[in-house]
Parts: structure tokens; C-alpha cells; sequence
């Protein structure tokens, strides 16, 4: 059944989505400060969680669906990533096996999976599949919490981040690691619920400005005391990261345009409907298309890995939003199937406009929702 959605929504997660590939293949460390993708994507997937929840009533359906969505993409990389891993051979030295009892968790990643060294580029982005396993398996106990003590719940990552940074309680990377992720944007995801809630809607923009330039100078400040370590790369530092993300997010979901304009350029409309759709096999594919592209511009004596030049780094963006593409239309179709839904090449568009109208009827929300 067709559910109403929001075009500026779906706006920005085809943006967040685009930043992601283009950061992962040029590693531009100040895109991340630009549009800290991934905690925007968080919220979004925070907001229609909580839409999921409020709709039907019913915790455990909710999140089989979207673990299912979640985890028949993940199992059909993990399916070729080993076949690649297999090829190549699994080095004896290696200190990770494929008999390794982590292997689990390509099943469930409740952390991330490991691989040999052919499969690293296939786990390097499943940190948010894991993260974001964890928000829905425990949204169910964070949301009601969230609407009984949203300010609390609001200020409870910040410290629970803090307190990580500041102690590892004798626990492992295995532990921290995700642990950590989990705190950096549990804030933006809670922001999800707000924004469904309407919570941020009611708060004037006397109350919001502040806050969003006070979480915005704490992160900016923290990144400039550690711009000789992370370079100005927020994905290397917890804490800034969490404060810009939450500034940018929090302006992003409170600042409410009308998108009445995309309906007159049908073809960025349909772009925004494909990205949306296949958000999660997009997700998945890129970083072993960048790879892939990287090993076939070496081959020509091009350096890919970092590119020093112009014509490598658009050769490197080009090649890889090509293969992405061809992933997507090789793969996007476990999409639906997750969805149960009639598997297609491309999803079929689903809008549906009334005059003046700002939202767009379409298919139920992707996986990364």
C-alpha cells in the first residue's frame, strides 16, 4: 500500500547519499563538515522508524521488517564478497579465518564482519549496517523513553560519548567500536523521533537558533583543537562529530522549504525515487566499486587511491558511479524481494500529485528508513 512521503526528505537522503560515495572515493576530509551525511541519514531512518512504530503498534513487526530489509542486501554482498575472498585465497597468517566464529556476524552484524585482506573493501562502510541494526532493534525501548524525557534523552549521548572517550572499562575495540558509533549519533537518531513527532516543528526559531550554534561551536571547536590528528575529518573524532551532526541535523529537519519546484523536473524527481528506493544496495556496492575502479585506473598507472590530479579524481568519481549503477540494477532487486514486493530492474514511479501539492504518494520507505 502507498504511503504519503515528504519530497524534502527524500531530497536530502539522495543528497546524503551522493556526499557518501563522493567522500568514500576522494576522501575529502571538509565534506564531512559540509553535510555530515551520515548523521542525517540516521534521522531520516530515526523519523520513519518511528512512523513505522507509531502506524502499527506493534514492536515485534516492526522491527522483523526491518531487519528483513536490512539483512537479504547485506547477505547478498557477503555472499559475493566471500566468493572474491575464496578466490583469491584466505593468506595462512591471516589472523582472521573464514572459520572464525566472527564470520556470524555477516549473518547478523551486531558488529562489523571481518575479512581477509581481498575483503576489506567489502565491510569498509558495514559499520552503519551494524549501528543501525541496533537503533531498531532498541528503538522499541528509546522511543517511548524519548517521548516521556525528550530533553534528558537528548543530552544522555553526549555524556554517554564523553564517558567513552574518557574510559574504556578494561572493554575491547570489538566492544567500544560500535559502542561508540552508537553514541556519536543516537542524538540524530532521536531527532528522528522528534521530527515525526512534530516535536521540532512546535519549537520557535528563537529556541533552535541558539541551540543549533552552541552545538555547532562546541563541534567546531573540538574539531579545530584536533585538526592535526583528524585533519578535519569528522569521521575520525566522536565527539565533534556528534555535536556538528546534531547542529546540522537539527536545522535541517526544522527548516521546512516548500518542494512544489521538483515537480516541474520530472527526470531529478525520478533520480531522487531510484536513490531512495535502492538507497541500501547503493550503499553497499559503492566502496567495492571504488575499489574495483581504483585497481583498473592503477592498471594504467593512474593513482587512484589518492588521486593528485583532476582528470584521476573525475576518472575515479566517473568509474564509480558507473558501477554503482550496474551494481544497482544487477542487485537492487533484493530490495523488493526484502520489501515483498514484485522484483524489478527499477522501481516503478509511484507519484502521484494533486495540484499544489508538496508531498508525493510512493512506495513504502527503503531499508535505510
Amino acid at each position: 500500500m502507498a504511503t504519503t512521503r515528504d519530497r524534502y526528505i527524500d531530497t536530502i537522503r539522495a543528497l546524503a547519499i551522493v556526499r557518501v560515495i563522493v567522500y568514500h572515493a576522494l576522501g575529502v576530509a571538509w565534506l564531512t563538515i559540509l553535510f555530515p551525511s551520515m548523521g542525517i541519514m540516521f534521522a531520516l531512518a530515526g523519523s520513519l522508524m518511528a512512523a513505522s512504530m507509531t502506524k502499527s503498534g506493534s514492536a515485534v513487526r516492526v522491527v522483523s521488517h526491518r531487519l528483513r530489509r536490512l539483512l537479504l542486501p547485506l547477505w547478498t554482498l557477503g555472499a559475493v564478497g566471500f566468493a572474491v575472498m575464496l578466490l583469491h585465497g584466505w593468506p595462512s597468517d591471516d589472523p582472521t579465518q573464514p572459520t572464525d566464529p566472527k564470520m556470524l556476524f555477516w549473518i547478523l552484524p551486531l558488529n562489523t564482519p571481518p575479512t581477509s585482506e581481498w575483503g576489506q573493501f567489502f565491510n569498509g562502510v558495514l559499520w552503519y549496517i551494524c549501528t543501525y541494526l541496533w537503533f531498531v532493534l532498541l528503538t522499541p525501548v528509546l522511543l517511548p523513553l524519548f517521548r516521556r524525557l525528550p530533553v534528558l534523552m537528548l543530552g544522555l549521548p553526549f555524556v554517554l560519548l564523553y564517558v567513552l572517550e574518557q574510559h574504556s572499562f578494561g572493554l575491547s575495540d570489538m566492544v567500544l567500536d560500535p559502542a561508540r558509533d552508537f553514541c556519536t549519533y543516537l542524538a540524530c537518531w532521536l531527532l528522528g523521533f522528534a521530527h515525526h513527532d512534530g516535536m521540532l516543528q512546535r519549537l520557535k526559531w528563537k529556541v533552535v537558533v541558539p541551540i543549533v550554534l552552541a552545538a555547532a561551536v562546541i563541534g567546531g571547536w573540538l574539531t579545530w583543537i584536533g585538526r592535526e590528528e583528524s585533519h578535519f575529518d569528522l569521521t575520525t573524532d566522536a565527539m565533534p562529530n556528534a555535536f556538528w551532526s546534531f547542529a546540522f541535523v537539527l536545522l535541517l529537519l526544522r527548516f521546512r522549504p516548500t518542494m512544489a519546484w521538483l515537480a516541474r523536473m520530472p527526470r531529478l524527481e525520478r533520480l531522487i525515487d531510484l536513490l531512495n528506493a535502492r538507497a541500501v544496495t547503493i550503499y553497499l556496492w559503492h566502496n567495492p566499486g571504488i575499489f574495483a575502479v581504483g585497481l583498473l585506473l592503477g592498471s594504467f598507472g593512474l593513482q587512484a587511491e589518492e588521486p593528485t590530479t583532476v582528470g584521476t579524481a573525475v576518472l575515479l568519481i566517473l568509474g564509480t558511479f558507473l558501477w554503482t549503477a550496474v551494481a544497482t540494477l544487477v542487485f537492487g532487486w533484493v530490495e523488493d524481494i526484502a520489501a515483498r514486493r514484485r522484483p524489478s530492474l527499477l522501481p516503478p514511479n509511484r507519484r502521484r500529485r494533486g495540484p499544489g501539492d508538496s508531498t508525493a504518494v510512493r512506495s513504502p520507505a527503503t531499508a535505510t528508513s
